[in-house]
């Protein structure tokens, strides 16, 4: 069975159209995850801080002193 050239080069040029852009894609992807634990990160550390600054204290502050 012989194939025709013409269909053959489009074939090729298709193949390499789709592999461009799933590769594309897959940087998209990885971009896009990495922005993800980015922000991530970040958000918890504002988190932490926020609880961290109105944490109330753990024993009366005349516990304290007397204690000092």
């Amino acid at each position: 069975m012989s194939t025709d050239p013409q269909l053959d080069r489009i074939r090729r040029r298709r193949m390499r159209h789709a592999e461009r852009k799933l590769k594309e894609a897959q940087g998209r992807l990885a971009r896009t995850e990495r922005s993800i634990r980015h922000w991530s990160r970040i958000l918890a550390d504002l988190k932490h801080e926020r609880i961290r600054a109105v944490q109330p204290p753990l024993w009366p502050e005349e516990e304290a002193r007397e204690e000092h």
